[in-house]
């Protein structure tokens, strides 16, 4: 059975000052005003008359759905009436305006601060609570709702209690079972919205297949008098009614498997398989297979996401191009089906919850800044050139080179760019060399640049400067066919160090070639398809998982290791480790240990 570290989010700041859950005051009555004053004070009593009348007016206002209005007269009356009982409900109606405006956040805001107003224990601290739940959930925090739902009073009023349970039942239908586990562990079994937690756990059991423990819940459910649907459903389960064969996770494919782009289809199809293959022969799930060919016509993508997930699939790994990523991203009906391509080459305008394995940026940006930083750090060099591809791709590399150099006190003397179709580089090198670096940074745009460019460094005078280069100097065919006196103690940034034990590059191959009794080859798209559906299972939670519940584990992937690279999910991208390396006698070798030489592990570059 897999393992799963579920995010412990919230109880606690939602308890506490971060929700503005404690409190020094109390409340009477129903109408979720702060206490009465006990002044006989006429001018206080003329203000709460005031006040009362003010409320009034921002109500009624509400009512009428002049939300701007009503949160107006509200902040009026804060600023004129802010001592007096009305100050607190006048908080929650400028909360709910908020909402109604399509400002969560401002509502979630304007919610914490109502809530100052109680005790941990008054039941007017129920609408505050509830607010803020429908912001978060609104907004994706599903984990988040749900602690803030659970944290209400365990007396609620039947208003409160009918718009809670309401939302309660939205809420964890977008959870797994892992999600449930850890938010309902955090708080007591007497509250009554818990049965809508655990009876819907019990449903999701029978759904992944564990029947006998799914009926023991629903008993535990029955014993803690639920709310009335949720007795009916427990009933049901408890008694055997309600049978669910074990569901089969789906995980769909959209690739070219015909057209011009019909071979790295077929390539991607049997990195895939491979993943799905391994991961059915390690758990219990049985994950199935869908693939939708798109012809390389990437305007049926989204026709084909959708049938997809008419189907049940819980994810989708690719297309292979960016224009048919934006595509299923945008014509998804579900936003929280997670898409990721393998090889999409940008990752600019995608929504949400819709990955890249091979965006340019994340590729190049970060292995060129921690480049620069070695550089600086640990060769304390200070003075740079830089040779550079003229290609949006070079282009980026440079300014995430120079800027890194930059922050740590160095400087860029002199950069040039070349064009692709260059064999001598006689005149870019020699105009670096006149600026006097001490490196040259020189990112490529294939291996064979590389292999043209490298034996020219000496030979236009550069003998003395340290050589700076990016993942295409790692290429094997550099290091069989570049005379080691001319690539010797170049310093390469790569996120594939096929040789290391920290990627799963060699075990990749050797799975690959014995599934289909032939050669790799040069080409790293079956490797990044396999990828692709490995980060998808690895953030397939145990049970029945909700698209949701896969979507926001996905997002918190962290130091995983694939067949190309060392996977992280940040900022809605995902990201590979660096790793710094050095050419020595056509191999590669950890940069740090050659630097130290007692050194003998690998370290992670500064990012």
């Amino acid at each position: 059975m897999k393992t799963w570290t579920w995010r412990i989010v919230g109880a606690a700041a939602l308890a506490s000052a971060g929700f503005g859950l404690t409190c020094a005051g109390s409340t009477n009555g129903s109408s979720g005003a702060g206490p009465s004053p006990e002044s006989r004070d006429p001018d206080m009593r003329a203000r709460e008359r005031s006040a009362a009348e003010e409320y009034r007016r921002a109500e009624d206002q509400f009512e009428a759905s002049d939300y701007i209005a009503a949160e107006s007269l509200a902040a009026n009356l804060l600023a004129m009436y802010g001592d007096t009982r009305w100050a607190a409900p006048a908080r929650l109606l400028s909360a709910r305006a908020s909402l109604e405006l399509n400002e969560p956040d401002v509502a979630r805001q304007k919610a914490s601060r109502y809530l100052i107003h109680f005790r941990a224990s008054d039941a007017d601290r129920a609408p505050g609570l509830i607010l803020i739940a429908r912001t978060l959930f609104l907004e994706g925090q599903t984990v988040e709702a749900a602690d803030s739902l659970l944290a209400t009073p365990v007396e609620l009023r039947d208003d409160d209690r009918a718009g809670a349970a309401q939302l309660s039942r939205l809420v964890v239908s977008e959870m797994g079972i892992g999600e449930i586990d850890g938010v309902t562990a955090r708080w007591p079994s007497v509250h009554p919205l818990r049965s809508v937690f655990e009876v819907e756990r019990a449903s999701l059991m029978l759904a992944a297949g564990y029947n006998e423990e799914g009926r023991e819940l629903a008993e535990y459910v029955l014993a803690m008098d639920p709310l009335d649907p949720e007795r009916d459903r427990a009933e049901a389960i408890a008694s055997g009614d309600v049978e669910e064969a074990q569901w089969r996770p789906i995980i769909g494919a959209i690739l070219p498997l015909s057209g011009p782009l019909a071979a790295y289809g077929q390539a991607a199809e049997e990195g895939i398989r491979l993943a799905i293959e391994e991961y059915n022969s390690r758990y219990l799930d049985q994950v199935t297979l869908i693939v939708r060919d798109d012809g390389d016509r990437y305007e049926r993508d989204g026709e084909l996401v959708r049938e997809l997930e008419r189907l049940g699939a819980v994810a989708v790994v690719g297309p292979l191009r960016t224009e048919g990523l934006e595509v299923a991203a945008r014509e998804r009906r579900n936003r929280d089906m997670l898409i990721v391509s393998p090889t999409a080459l940008e990752n600019f305008s995608f929504e949400r919850n819709t990955f890249s394995l091979w965006s340019t940026v994340e590729r190049v940006t970060r292995g060129a800044r921690a480049l620069a930083a070695f550089a600086v750090r640990d060769l304390q060099l200070q003075r740079f050139g830089v040779l550079y591809p003229n290609t949006q791709e070079g282009r980026t590399q440079l300014a995430s080179f120079a800027d890194a150099v930059r922050a740590r006190g160095g400087e860029i003397a002199a950069s040039i760019a070349y064009e692709d179709t260059a064999t001598t580089f006689q005149l870019p090198l020699e105009f670096l060399g006149e600026s006097r670096p001490q490196a040259i940074f020189a990112p490529a745009s294939s291996p064979r640049m590389v292999i043209q460019m490298s034996p020219q460094f000496s030979y236009y005078g550069l003998r003395g400067v340290q050589v700076l280069g990016d993942s295409e100097w790692s290429a094997p065919e550099v290091m069989r066919l570049v005379e080691p006196r001319f690539i010797n103690g170049t310093i390469i940034s790569t996120f594939l160090y096929r040789s290391s034990t920290s990627v799963r590059f060699s075990e990749f191959v050797e799975m690959y070639e014995r599934k289909y009794r032939k050669g790799l080859g040069e080409s790293l798209v079956p490797a990044l398809a396999y990828d692709a559906t490995h980060l998808i299972l690895y953030a397939l939670p145990w049970g029945y998982p909700r698209r949701s519940a896969i979507a926001r584990e996905f997002n918190d992937i962290r130091s995983v290791p694939g067949a190309t690279g060392v996977f992280s999910v940040e900022n809605g991208a995902v990201t590979r480790r660096p790793f710094l390396l050095g050419v020595k006698d056509r191999e590669l070798v950890p940069a740090f240990d050659e630097l130290r030489g007692d050194v003998t592990y690998e370290r992670e570059p500064d990012r």
